[in-house]
């Protein structure tokens, strides 16, 4: 039995020994994977920043081309000015995307002496744009910062520091003979590389180039593509009747109550793009969150297709921009989930400039007039400018200054304009609130942050009392309460042993004074004393000695004595034998007690020494020490009364209460100011850590763009400029502070940063605001070479009335009317009419197809569904609301429903008389088609009715083609074209590299 107990606990212990080395080995393996996750999760949040800014680059030049960018060549990529975006800018993207017919158009003018700016006849077009992006040169305000603020923290596989200097971008034009063409599409290659030098090759991650390849497509967007376009604002915030004022060319769509209204009926569905030349207003959502969508007032109107604005913004009813109900609600993600209109599905663009031809198309018959859009070109230049400045580094930023000036002062309140000089803005800091307390002894600071939207600190404080200080920031609206500590314990404790020292000083001033009463009355007693003991033995009988004396034959004295009585009487012999000098006294026989003249005289000493001990009592030591407790007890009163004050102050301390806000000026709220407000109650309370009375000192920081997360960008030193300080005093009272008047470069110092700038830069950037949102297809790129044929719209989109119509009469036809004699699936004709007078949509049509411009049209009331395919120029547009409740399909005729719809309608049919849906014998990519299925397929399909009409095919209402003075031989004036794409779709077909 023992030994199998014996091997049992053997076995246990090799088990143990078994196990603990296997979840040793396991361990050891599962920290490795521990360690390999972490170092893959760091590798994977690298390649997502270094792919992210990549792709985002990529993004910003596609964007660029899109809005015709002329890229600056000074390492910022930001979009040029309009003086020095002309024919010979190496960054003008139009000159890459610059057609051949274009070319000769501009070579045209030029040997006809007119005057295109700038330019190289032998180099119009470019083939290519190289630039390069330094990110140290981005300010906040720069539209590429987060991407490039974010390579500042990648690490290669091997832990260092990826070190990203430059992002080179180049954009270059494909004539490949081997794309397919059909029409006047350029196709791009953009190559955007991270490169840590300007010509180094691009940066390796691992063995991948950090480099990224984009083929893009640009083609015309031409004005048929659209099926609406509308040349003023598009409100769905109003009933359909709303009477606008003239010329204004607005157009609203009904809103009605609730969704509820319509039944089940779609409402009016647009599934093609539509033109918004400015504004868009949508209805405001009237209802709580929790609110179902049925009882909200509602737009029946639903854009399937992309939503293009001329210069506008998507707005409320009351004029401000749109905001969804939540920021970021899963109820407001999309404009799908909007709940007062259909959404726009494909989303919105913005042009980024009026279409100036429909401008003068608003304006009726015979206007040639663009109304208030003439923008100044030096206005224009000074706003791109003020806009540049503040996204670089070395420019505004670096120039701008801190100013602060007193704008009221009251017995405890404060009041400062702080501005930034040059129109730099104050920029919002990303990073959560900072209070640093570590030298701000006991005092401590209360911020509260109302303002969600501008949270972000503007402003950092650092308030100085003595040596002591404490920081903290604040957004443009935003509230401190700081308070400050009194004193220091160090001070306290001194303030306590000078009291104990005082109180001890009297209380041993009392100690003596009371030792020296005691010493007058322990003398005058003694004195009383020894007075009594010397009139007691005063009183004693004298004694009386007669003596006579003798020499005996020896030579020796011999002496006798008689004492006699006061009263006479002999009491005795005395007799003594002298010898040698000695005397030798004989005691009288009687017991009678006489006085002591020894003790009288001692007696008498004592009482003089006394006497003089009590008069310097009296007249010296006890005055004198009556002033030393005097003295130590105004000591102790004062110590009292010390520290009783400080205990006071200390539990009344004084508090600074800080106020921002933002500056609303008669335009906006101004970026570059902000006013702050300083309440001081317990000024006296002012006490610094020695117990010295001193006036506290705000120092004042700003943030710009040149800080990110409140730190200087990139490591560059930040501007000094920036900092000031406020300088307070205290008045005659010494109870309350006085304000300075400026904030100094230095604490304590009387030299201003600089006085307030009052310039309303508001005002410039509302000026800049109206002159983007005036301008025009014309106002950027090309200024001087781009002639201008606006004021001509009119004439050139005259082209298609009847037979009747007169030359040059405006509009070209009076009246178009669609009914059921000529607008059913069975009867309708595709209308090509261009300019209507009035045109009207009667509620017997059904089917209506065409390229229309009409000054005034319709949609009657009507009880069944509406079609139409084809795109409609309006001055004004009135849809009945019962019109839009039976339901309105509107497309152009690119949309894929409509090819099938007008071939069944009989409006695309084959030129043979076979049927459009009929098989072809060849196919497509058949290199010698047959010449009557090319025709076939041509007029099968919707392309066949773009040739009806070449104002269709411009991209802007604004005309491509006009009269140019003195542009040819035979005449002084000759229409030409200047083929040129003023506004285009641009499709990314493929991208590929980087990560």
């Amino acid at each position: 039995m023992l030994k199998s107990v014996r091997n049992s606990a053997g076995n246990v212990l090799l088990q143990i020994l078994a196990a603990t080395a296997v979840m040793s080995t396991s361990f050891y393996f599962l920290t490795n994977y521990v360690i390999g996750q972490k170092e893959q999760v760091g590798t994977t949040v690298n390649l997502v920043n270094l792919r992210f800014a990549l792709n985002s680059a990529m993004d910003y030049v596609i964007f660029g081309v899109r809005q015709k960018y002329c890229f600056t060549p000074d390492y910022a990529l930001l979009n040029d000015t309009p003086d020095k975006c002309n024919l010979v800018h190496s960054g003008n993207v139009e000159r890459v995307l610059m057609s051949v017919e274009q070319e000769n158009f501009i070579k045209g003018l030029i040997a006809s002496n007119q005057n295109v700016g700038p330019v190289n006849p032998s180099e119009i077009r470019l083939s290519k744009i190289s630039r390069l992006i330094d990110v140290t040169v981005a300010t906040t305000d720069h539209p590429l910062f987060p991407v490039l603020n974010s390579l500042r923290s990648v690490k290669g596989p091997d832990g260092n520091p990826v070190k990203v200097g430059f992002i080179s971008v180049d954009i270059q034009r494909d004539d490949s003979p081997y794309l397919p063409r059909a029409g006047r599409e350029v196709y791009l290659q953009i190559h955007v590389a991270l490169k840590e030098f300007k010509e180094s090759d691009p940066i390796a991650f691992g063995r991948t180039k950090m480099e990224i390849n984009s083929q893009i497509v640009v083609y015309p967007r031409e004005v048929g593509s659209f099926a609406l376009l509308v040349p003023g604002d598009l409100h769905l915030d109003l009933p359909w009747d709303y009477t606008f004022a003239p010329k204004t060319g607005s157009v609203s769509l009904h809103k009605f109550g609730s969704r509820s209204d319509l039944g089940s009926s779609p409402g009016l569905v647009f599934n093609s793009p539509v033109f918004v030349n400015k504004d868009i207003y949508l209805p405001e959502d009237n209802g709580p969150a929790s609110q179902v969508d049925g009882n909200t007032q509602y737009s029946a109107v639903t854009f399937a297709e992309r939503v293009y604005l001329g210069n506008g913004w998507v707005k409320k009813g009351n004029n401000e921009v749109y905001s969804p109900r939540s920021m970021g609600g899963l109820a407001d993600r999309y404009w799908a989930d909007a709940r007062t209109f259909g959404g726009f599905l494909k989303g919105i663009e913005n042009d980024g400039g009026l279409d100036k031809g429909l401008e003068v198309f608003k304006n009726g018959p015979g206007s040639t007039s663009t109304g208030s859009l003439a923008t100044s070109m030096e206005l224009m230049k000074k706003c791109i400018d003020f806009a540049l400045s503040k996204a670089k580094v070395d420019t505004i930023t670096q120039k701008s200054k801190l100013g602060a000036r007193k704008t009221n002062e009251t017995m405890s309140q404060y009041d400062y304009r702080i501005t930034l000089s040059n129109g730099n803005e104050f920029s919002r800091q990303w990073n959560a609130l900072r209070i640093n307390t570590s030298q701000w002894g006991d005092g401590k600071v209360q911020i509260d942050q109302s303002d969600i939207y501008f949270g972000g600190a503007v402003m950092e404080f650092r308030i100085y009392v003595g040596g002591r200080y404490v920081d903290f920031q604040l957004p443009r609206n935003g509230y401190a309460k700081v308070i400050v500590p009194v004193g220091s314990p160090a001070y306290e404790n001194t303030l306590v042993n000078a009291k104990t020292t005082a109180e001890a000083k009297y209380n041993t001033a009392l100690k003596d004074q009371k030792s020296l009463d005691q010493k007058l009355s322990d003398d005058r007693r003694l004195l009383n004393e020894t007075k009594t003991q010397l009139a007691e033995e005063e009183a004693k009988p004298k004694r009386t000695v007669a003596s006579t004396s003798t020499t005996d034959t020896s030579g020796s004295q011999t002496t006798q004595t008689t004492q006699t009585t006061q009263s006479g009487s002999t009491s005795g012999t005395t007799s003594g034998t002298t010898t040698g000098g000695t005397t030798t006294a004989q005691q009288p026989a009687d017991n009678v007690d006489y006085q002591d003249p020894q003790l009288i005289s001692s007696l008498e000493a004592k009482i003089k020494e006394l006497n003089a001990e009590i008069s310097d009592l009296v007249n010296n030591k006890i005055p004198a020490q009556d002033s030393v407790v005097n003295l130590a007890s105004k000591d102790v009163d004062m110590a009292k009364t010390n520290y009783n004050a400080y205990l006071n102050l200390k539990a009344n301390p004084p508090v600074i209460e800080v106020d921002t806000s933002r500056v609303k000026t008669k335009w906006d709220y101004a970026d570059d100011k902000l006013d702050i407000d300083f309440t001081v109650t317990n000024a006296k309370s002012f006490l610094d850590a020695n117990g010295k009375l001193v006036a506290p000192v705000v120092g004042l920081q700003a943030y710009d763009g040149t800080f990110y997360r409140s730190e200087p960008l990139y490591g560059i030193p930040s501007n000094e400029n920036l900092k000031g300080y406020l300088n307070f005093k205290f008045n005659n009272s010494q109870l309350y502070l006085d304000g300075p008047d400026y904030a100094t470069k230095e604490a304590n110092s009387s030299i201003i940063t600089a006085d307030v700038d009052d310039t309303d830069y508001t005002a410039l950037a509302a000026q800049c605001e109206a002159a983007r949102n005036a301008a025009t297809s014309q106002s950027f790129g090309g200024a001087g070479w781009n002639t201008d044929f606006s004021p001509s719209t009119r004439i050139s989109w005259n082209f298609a009335g009847t037979q009747n119509t007169k030359a040059g009469e405006d509009p070209a036809l009076n009246e178009l009317i669609w009914n059921s004699t000529n607008a059913t699936r069975a009867n309708a004709t595709f209308q090509l009419r261009s300019i209507v007078g009035k045109c009207v949509i009667q509620e017997s049509a059904e089917f209506v197809t065409g390229f229309v411009a009409c000054d005034d049209l319709e949609i009657e009331k009507r009880s069944k569904p509406l079609r139409i395919i084809g795109t409609f120029i309006v001055g004004k547009l009135r849809i009945h609301s019962d019109a839009i409740k039976a339901g309105i399909n509107w497309s152009s005729i690119y949309s894929p429903q409509a090819t099938v719809e007008l071939r069944n309608a009989g409006i695309l049919k084959s030129k043979s008389g076979r049927s459009c849906d009929d098989k072809n014998a060849d196919p497509i990519w058949h290199p010698i088609p047959s010449a009557i299925e090319v025709s076939d397929r041509m007029s099968c399909n919707a392309i066949s009715l773009r040739g009806k009409a070449d104002p269709f095919q411009w991209t802007t209402v604004d005309p491509d083609c006009g009269l140019v003075a003195g542009s040819g031989t035979t005449s002084s004036s000759n229409t030409t074209c200047k083929r040129r794409m003023v506004r285009f779709f641009v499709v990314e077909q493929s991208r590929e590299g980087g990560i």
